[in-house]
C-alpha cells in the first residue's frame, strides 16, 4: 500500500472514530441535561403535591369533626348556642328543615348578630341546591355533606354541611382560623428553593419570608379543588446549570481523543517503520538475488562444460563424474531457488506464446532425473497425446518444477514420483503425484499461505523457505489457471490446470495488474 493511501485511509478511520465519539458523547452529554431537567421538574411536582396534600388534610380533618358534631348534637335551640358560644372555630350554625329555616329560630326575638347571619344564609334558605351544586356527580345521586364557599361578601362565607334525616345542617368555619392554621403548621424545608401558596393571587404563606425568587424559575403550579380552587401552590427553583455538565463532559470527549489521536499516530507510525522494513528487506532480497545469479550461471556452465570435456579426455573417473553431478544438481536446485524469491518479490510480466507441451516437460523431467536418482527415486514422464497451449513457458516451467523440488524433497520415501499431462476439453491438466505420505485435508489452505510449512516429522530437517506453492499459486492465476491438491495415505497429487487458449482481455489485465 502506498504511503499517500495509508495516510488518508488512517486519517479516515481517525476521523471517523472522533465524529463516532462526538455524537456518542454529545448524546449522552445531551441525556444526562434532559434527565437533570427532569429531575429537578419532579421533585418540584413533588413538593407542591405534597403541600397540596397537607392543606386539603387539614380540610378533610375539619370536616370529619364537624360531621361528628353534625351526627350526634340534640338540635334544639339550647344545645345549638352553647357549641356556637363554646367552639371557637365555629362562627355560626344553621339548621334548615324542608327548605325552612329551623335555627336560627327567626320567630324568636333575635340578636344583630344572629340576624346577620340569617341575611348571610338567605340565598341557601330559599335555595338548599347550592350547597351541593359543586358536587353533582349525575341526577340520580345527590350528596349528602360538603363545603360551601362564597366570596361575595367581604370575607369569604366558608361553610361545612351535612344532612341528618330530612334536615341540613351548616356550621360557618372561620376562613381566617383556616388561613391561620395553615400558615401556623406547614412547616417543609425547601431551602435554597421557594414554595408559595396564594389565595386569589394574596400570598399567604412563603416557606422562607426573608428571601425572594429572584434568580429563581417557576418549575410548578398547582391549583387546589373545590372549595379551595383560588387556591394556588407555586414552587420556585433555580434553573438547571447545564454549563458545567457540557464544560467538563467536553473536555473529557476532548481528552479521550487526544488519546485515541495519539495510538492512531503511534499505530500510524509503526505501519509505516513496518512497511517500510519490510519494503527494504524485499528490495535488499532482490538485490542479493540477482547478485547471486552472476556467479551461479557461470558454476553451472563452467560444470556442464567439465562434464562436457570428461568424456573428450578419455579419463573419465565415476567420483568426478559424480562430484560434477553433485555440482550440477545443487547449482541448479539454488538456482530454482534464487528464482523463487525473485518471483516473490517482483513478478515479471506475462508472456504468451503458442507452446508444444511435451519438449518443456522432456526438458524438466532430464532437468530433475539426477536429483531424484541421487536419492533413490523414480522420476516417471507420462504425456498422454499432443497437447499445444498458448501460455508463458518461463512460468509454466517455474510451477512444475517447485511441485517437483517439493516431492523431491518430501515424498523420497515413496520413491517414485509421476510427471503426468493430458488433456480435457480446452485445458491442459499438468500433474505431480507421489507415493509419500500425503498431506492432511486441513492443510489444503496453509499450504499456499507465504512462509507456511507442515509441520511433522517428514518436514524436520529439510531446508525450505515455505514461498514455492505461493509463488507457483500466483504464477498460476497469472496463467489464468488454477492447482488443485488431492492426498490420501498413499500420497499426494498436485494438478496445474491451464486453459489451452486463455482470454486475450483477461491476460491484458494481468500485464496491467503485473
Amino acid at each position: 500500500m502506498k504511503p499517500s493511501r495509508s495516510l488518508f485511509l488512517f486519517t479516515f478511520i481517525t476521523l471517523l472514530i472522533f465524529a463516532a465519539i462526538a455524537c456518542f458523547g454529545y448524546r449522552t452529554l445531551t441525556h444526562e441535561a434532559l434527565l437533570r431537567h427532569y429531575q429537578n421538574q419532579r421533585l418540584a411536582q413533588s413538593h407542591t403535591e405534597q403541600v397540596s396534600n397537607f392543606i386539603l388534610d387539614l380540610l378533610a380533618r375539619n370536616a370529619v369533626r364537624l360531621g361528628s358534631i353534625a351526627s350526634f348534637i340534640n338540635l334544639d335551640n339550647e344545645t345549638l348556642n352553647e357549641l356556637v358560644a363554646q367552639e371557637s372555630s365555629i362562627d355560626a350554625l344553621f339548621v334548615l328543615k324542608k327548605n325552612q329555616l329551623v335555627f336560627p329560630d327567626t320567630r324568636a326575638a333575635l340578636t344583630e348578630k344572629d340576624k346577620a347571619w340569617v341575611q348571610v344564609i338567605t340565598p341557601l334558605v330559599q335555595d338548599p341546591s347550592l350547597l351541593y351544586s359543586h358536587y353533582f356527580t349525575d341526577e340520580k345521586t345527590q350528596p349528602t355533606s360538603g363545603w360551601y364557599l362564597s366570596r361575595e361578601l367581604s370575607d369569604p362565607l366558608l361553610i361545612y354541611w351535612q344532612q341528618r334525616d330530612n334536615q341540613v345542617i351548616g356550621f360557618k368555619v372561620s376562613y381566617v382560623k383556616l388561613l391561620s392554621d395553615v400558615i401556623n403548621t406547614l412547616d417543609f424545608d425547601y431551602a435554597p428553593n421557594t414554595l408559595r401558596v396564594l389565595d386569589d393571587g394574596r400570598l399567604i404563606y412563603q416557606n422562607d419570608s426573608q428571601k425572594g425568587v429572584t434568580g429563581q424559575i417557576a418549575s410548578n403550579s398547582q391549583r387546589l379543588p373545590y372549595p379551595l380552587g383560588s387556591w394556588q401552590i407555586d414552587y420556585y427553583a433555580k434553573p438547571v446549570n447545564d454549563f458545567p455538565l457540557y464544560l467538563w463532559g467536553g473536555l473529557m470527549l476532548v481528552l479521550l481523543m487526544v488519546i485515541i489521536g495519539l495510538g492512531m499516530f503511534y499505530l500510524y507510525r509503526e505501519y509505516t517503520r513496518q512497511l517500510r522494513l519490510a519494503q527494504q528487506q524485499v528490495s535488499f532480497v532482490g538485490q542479493v538475488s540477482h547478485e547471486l545469479k552472476t556467479p551461479l550461471t557461470n558454476i553451472t556452465l563452467y560444470t556442464e562444460m567439465l562434464q562436457e570435456m570428461q568424456p573428450e579426455e578419455g579419463v573419465p573417473t565415476s567420483a568426478s563424474q559424480r562430484y560434477l553431478d553433485v555440482i550440477l544438481n545443487e547449482s541448479q536446485r539454488l538456482s530454482r531457488l534464487i528464482q523463487n524469491i525473485l518471483s516473490f518479490t517482483n513478478v515479471p510480466k506475462v508472456h504468451l506464446q503458442s507452446v508444444e507441451l511435451t519438449p518443456v516437460l522432456n526438458n524438466i523431467y532430464h532437468t530433475f532425473t539426477p536429483a531424484f536418482a541421487a536419492k533413490d527415486m523414480e522420476l516417471a514422464l507420462i504425456v498422454n497425446g499432443d497437447i499445444h497451449l498458448t501460455t508463458d513457458v518461463d512460468r509454466l516451467t517455474q510451477i512444475i518444477s517447485n511441485f517437483l523440488s517439493n516431492a523431491e524433497k518430501y515424498a523420497a520415501q515413496g520413491k517414485r514420483v509421476e510427471l503426468i499431462a493430458e488433456q480435457a476439453e480446452n485445458t491442459a491438466l499438468i500433474r505431480v503425484r507421489d507415493y509419500g505420505c500425503g498431506i492432511a485435508a486441513k492443510e489444503f489452505k496453509a499450504i499456499f499461505q507465504p512462509f507456511y510449512r507442515v509441520k511433522n516429522h517428514i518436514t524436520e530437517g529439510v531446508s525450505g523457505t515455505g514461498i514455492g506453492l505461493t509463488i507457483a499459486r500466483q504464477l498460476a492465476t497469472s496463467l489464468q489457471g488454477e492447482i488443485l491438491v488431492t492426498s490420501d495415505s498413499t500420497g499426494s497429487c498436485f494438478t496445474l490446470k491451464l486453459p489451452l487458449e486463455p482470454e486475450q482481455d483477461a491476460s491484458k489485465n494481468k500485464d496491467l495488474l503485473t
